[in-house]
């Protein structure tokens, strides 16, 4: 056992002798205090012969308990045979220990080997912020509710509108084509009874006073009811013309021939009668224009 440790002493002995021939770097804080987080910088300084290579840590080095922030080294120096190097590492803590202490190594380059050789522990205090509090806490209640303004869920409402667009046009595809049926309808209806109550009005009026005006009003309605019928300009047309739309219709012929000749002839007695005839030819034929576009409106929907 002896001979062993005399062999490991004997192994050892050139490495103890070159360490001890290496002087130990001088590093130290800024300051001796720091908070939480606050930036604070340690300055490392090494002074060797010139011969000698020697190697700062950089920032993959572990500086805990610090973190490692910035690096900035100075170049080296020599003087009479001895050189300089140093550098000044900005760190911070986050930890809470009261007291925390910081030795840097320098690695020295000697034949194969690398030697570290570390400065001494310089230490912070750490400025406590927080001060002491006594237990239990003491807690003042507050029941009083405060008056919050109500906001307006806007999400809610996109969705509402979404979810509504959708039904609706859910709606419109399914039934879409039957309510513009039934709205068709409605306005044929509407207008027909519209017409028909007016055009019962002039001809009582004619019934009544004899006076072609209410034939020429009688006939000016007719025709603009078929205009909007039709979707024709009939309004527009000469009498002729009207019998040529409607294909030579006898009764329109006749009718619209009788009611032009009271309109702008001299209406006599005998003639009344007859123009009469002729204002219920007009009401017949445009009932029975009213039932054609009626029955196409619902072929063309099916």
């Amino acid at each position: 056992m002896r001979k062993l440790y005399f062999l490991l002493l004997v192994m050892l002995a050139p490495a103890l002798a070159g360490a001890r021939q290496v002087p130990k770097p001088v590093g130290h804080f800024a300051a001796d205090t720091v908070k939480l987080g606050e930036p604070l910088t340690y300055t490392l300084v090494h002074r060797h012969p010139a011969a000698q290579e020697v190697i700062l840590p950089g920032s993959g080095y572990s500086f805990a308990p610090f973190e490692f922030v910035r690096k900035d080294f100075y170049p080296t120096s020599t003087k009479g045979g001895i050189s300089t190097d140093s550098a000044v590492y900005t760190l911070r803590t986050f930890e809470i220990y009261p007291v925390q202490q910081l030795a840097l190594p320098v690695y020295v380059l000697q034949d194969d080997d690398t030697i570290a050789v570390y400065a001494k522990a310089d230490a912070v205090v750490l400025k406590q912020l927080v001060q002491e509090v006594s237990e239990p806490l003491q807690l003042k209640a507050e029941t009083t509710l405060a008056p919050v303004a109500e906001r307006f869920n806007w999400p809610v409402m996109l969705v509402w509108l979404v979810a509504g667009a959708v039904f609706l046009s859910l709606i419109w595809f399914i039934f879409g084509q039957a309510i513009l049926t039934k709205y068709k309808l409605y306005r044929l209806r509407k207008d027909h009874v519209y017409f028909a109550s007016r055009y019962s009005s002039h001809v009582d009026r004619f019934v009544k006073t004899a006076a072609p005006a209410s034939i020429e009003k009688a006939v000016s309605l007719w025709k603009n009811y078929l205009t909007r019928l039709e979707r024709s300009a009939i309004n527009s047309f000469t009498t002729k013309e009207i019998v040529e739309f409607y294909l030579n219709d006898e009764e329109v012929n006749t009718a619209l021939r009788i009611l032009d000749k009271a309109i702008y002839g001299n209406l006599q007695s005998e003639s009344e009668g007859e123009a009469n005839l002729a204002l219920g030819m007009l009401r017949r034929f445009a009932k029975s224009r009213y039932t054609t576009q009626r029955e196409l409106t619902k072929d063309v929907n099916l």
